[in-house]
């Protein structure tokens, strides 16, 4: 836990290139590790063939993946090299599609009979004029077919072939049409029909006998096929252990997420080398990964390479990494930089209570965020500003609004609103000189405390004695004695221009100043939207007071209370923001850091069939 940026350590790996994926991937688990290649030997793994044998999986994958089991994504323990690893899954594969092909083959012939007996079973079921025997349509004779078309919803019927005979029909899913004719003018119909999106259906020869008895003969065939369907498919997945089907998919899911992370890795024959940056400092998580998976590898960390630039690790409490959300607003500091989520996790939830205090609003806020934050980690930023308001809320003596059911640690707002406007004034002083302090630290970092001293001490004097002088007029005698000492301290090693560089000294002390002021006075706003909080809240509760009917009140606290959480939490939020990026930052933060991204490691689920 440090205000100071930590650059992320160096480290190089050498592991024979069979255990290449195992390493990496044992890496990936301990969370602490982003991989940058930097070496001067000129062989690369082999991408492209491992791209080109990647497609022949996915060529099986769109023909089976329905068939194949989750593969579990446990740590790799077979070592192998990732084109050999790749070769023998696809081998697997291959022959395991060789054995379940028939199986496929038949069970998508079946599916389709079940589809259509779906369609016939729909259209037996509705009733229509006259009476259908299936046997006498059997018997047409051989220059006659019998055909079923399932028509499209806009389709109108147009000058039907004379020698077709037939009967339409409409269930609550599809409209039907029953033909009896000649093969070519059926085939003609035929074609029309589907060039609307429609669908033929050859009439079975099984189906005999009036509609009722044809429509059991067709469930009866239904219950048969589902059979057939639950045997093929327990054969097709009787196939995968023999033919390691979960392992070999195991192996190309590992390999897919090897060759989307890792780009490109120096090797040798028999070598290879993994290069990057680490936050594990001690190396103790990297050892004991690499142990656990048992692989021989050779770490080390040698200083870093002078042309490649570290990634910075923040080192953060648990209940502070939220907040490091702010400062990546601006940017990622450098390791000469102060990072402020530590203090921004106590400024944050201190500014948002005081402008939004209220018991109950408060309590629905933390709900809010203990509820979602699993989901969105960030949301736990809710739980803290929730609870600070519902704090605020006690201070204030507001539950929803009202002022009357709990009594005020402090004062109701609305009653004193100066010390209300005061206070957060007091606040944004404090905050302001924390920003100062933390450039002075800055400064210290960077080797230039000197000129800190000379110039923007003499500052940070000036503005507090400014300040002062609103209490005692004698204090301006402190501001002059700055004014000299700034002034010194800008033309210190100064050999000439000494006019313009005393000009240029004056405006920029004079926006310095101004800008301070002004930033001052920003942090009264807070305590204006404190007033404002309550007195929205207010008018409401006097709307509900101000009818005589108990459910409209009861309706109006409601819709009030939620308007008052939604919108002006929102609001505040956006404030709250707006003075920590553009009052507090700004003093000290430049964000020219780089961020330290660590490889995420393989889920250890996949299933295919998603």
């Amino acid at each position: 836990m440090s205000l100071r940026p930590a650059s992320a350590r160096w480290f190089e790996l050498l592991t024979s290139r069979e255990s290449l994926t195992m390493s990496v991937e044992a890496l990936a688990r301990t969370g602490s590790v982003e991989l940058e290649t930097h070496s001067e030997t000129h062989a690369r793994i082999n991408l492209p063939d491992l791209q080109e044998r990647m497609a022949e999986y996915n060529r099986l994958a769109r023909r089976y993946h329905q068939y194949w089991p989750p593969c579990q994504l446990r740590p790799a323990t077979a070592p192998g090299r990732p084109d050999h690893l790749l070769r023998r899954a696809l081998a697997r594969l291959e022959r395991w599609a060789g054995a379940a092909e028939p199986l496929v083959q038949h069970l998508d012939t079946l599916r389709a009979e079940q589809s259509e007996l779906l369609l016939l079973e729909d259209m037996l079921g509705v009733e229509t004029e006259g009476k259908l025997d299936f046997s006498l349509l059997s018997t047409a004779g051989p220059a006659l077919e019998v055909r079923l078309f399932v028509l499209p919803p806009d389709y109108r019927l147009t000058a039907m072939p004379a020698s077709l005979l037939y009967c339409t029909c409409s269930s609550p899913r599809h409209d039907y049409l029953l033909a009896v004719g000649q093969q070519a003018d059926m085939e003609a119909f035929r074609i029309e029909v589907a060039a609307q999106k429609g669908r033929a259906l050859v009439l079975p020869g099984w189906v005999q006998g009036p509609r009722d008895v044809a429509r059991g003969q067709v469930r009866q065939r239904q219950a048969r096929i589902s059979e057939e369907i639950e045997a093929l498919q327990r054969q097709i997945a009787s196939l995968a252990e023999p033919y390691h089907v979960a392992e070999s998919l195991a192996d190309i899911s590992r390999l897919e997420w090897f060759m989307t992370n890792v780009t490109e890795l120096p090797v040798s024959e028999n070598f290879a080398w993994v290069t990057g940056w680490t936050s594990d400092m001690d190396g103790g998580a990297i050892q004991r990964a690499l142990d656990d998976s048992g692989v021989s590898a050779i770490v080390r960390y040698p200083p870093a390479p002078r042309e490649v630039r570290p990634p910075m690790v923040l080192q953060n409490p648990w209940w502070a990494r939220p907040f490091e959300l702010f400062a990546g607003m601006i940017g990622t500091p450098d390791d000469n930089e102060a990072d402020p989520s530590l203090l921004v996790a106590i400024l944050v939830p201190l500014l948002f209570g005081c402008m939004f205090g209220d018991v109950g609003h408060g309590f629905v806020l933390l709900l809010s965020g203990l509820l979602l934050q699993r989901r969105w980690p960030l949301l736990r930023i809710l739980v803290v500003n929730g609870g600070a308001a519902m704090v605020f809320g006690l201070v204030f003596g507001s539950f929803f609004g009202r002022e009357d059911i709990i009594p005020a640690l402090w004062l109701h707002p609305l009653e004193q609103p100066l010390p209300v406007m005061l206070v957060p004034l007091v606040g944004g002083v404090v905050i302001l000189l924390l920003g100062l302090l933390l450039n002075a630290a800055e400064s210290w970092w960077r080797g230039e405390f000197g000129h800190w001293l000379r110039v923007e001490a003499a500052v940070l004097c000036m503005y507090l004695s400014l300040l002062a002088a609103l209490f005692h007029h004698a204090s301006l005698m402190i501001t002059g004695l700055c004014l000299v000492w700034y002034l010194a301290g800008s033309l210190h090693g100064v050999q000439s221009g000494h006019l313009a560089r005393l000009g240029a000294a004056l405006g920029t002390l004079v926006e310095s100043i101004m800008q301070l002021l002004i930033n001052t006075i920003s942090f009264v706003r807070v305590g204006a939207f404190a007033l404002a909080h309550g007195g929205l809240s207010l008018a409401f509760v006097i709307m509900a007071g101000a009818t005589e009917n108990v459910v409209a009140g009861f309706l109006i606290m409601l819709l009030g209370n939620v308007i008052v959480i939604l919108l002006e939490g929102l609001v505040v939020t956006i404030q709250t923001t707006r003075l920590v990026l553009f009052e507090f930052f700004i003093r000290f933060l430049r964000g020219s850091g780089r961020m330290f991204r660590p490889l995420s490691a393989p889920r250890e689920t996949v299933d295919l069939k998603e």
